[in-house]
């Protein structure tokens, strides 16, 4: 049960970040280099299937923690774990960065702001799910 409380703050944790600097981004600082299509109404059935997707890829990525628990005993090596996969995935996700029609400067912003949610993703993460082998923290 405590796995699964993990899961769904972690997640929470995502998601709200998520949206923060979402209404950041739109709302104060770099509002002239967003794209047109945040200019869009976002539904309650966005938040949701965000939500969704977000929770499924927490999942995989506490499972592949599990796989190599042995090698993360630490605190400080299951945040970071979380953080460079998680990163990693932000950055896939810009992978269009250099041709698109946005702006350099915006994709930059955003994949510098996923970093710094999967970094609080995965501090919750390394709250909840610890190694069960002598010698962990």
């Amino acid at each position: 049960m405590r796995i699964f409380f993990g899961l769904f703050f972690a997640t929470l944790t995502n998601f709200l970040a998520g949206i923060l600097g979402f209404y950041i981004a739109t709302k104060f600082f770099y509002s002239s280099l967003n794209p047109s299509y945040l200019n869009t109404e976002i539904s309650s059935s966005d938040y949701l299937s965000s939500f969704a997707l977000k929770f499924i890829v927490i999942v995989i990525l506490t499972w592949i923690m599990h796989r190599v628990m042995a090698m993360l005993d630490a605190p400080k090596k299951r945040i970071l774990f979380i953080f460079l996969l998680g990163s990693s995935f932000s950055l896939y996700n810009q992978v269009d960065i250099f041709w698109t029609e946005y702006s350099f400067t915006w994709s930059l912003i955003t994949v510098v702001g996923e970093s710094i949610n999967w970094l609080l993703t995965g501090y919750v993460l390394s709250k909840f799910i610890k190694p069960k082998h002598l010698g962990a923290l």
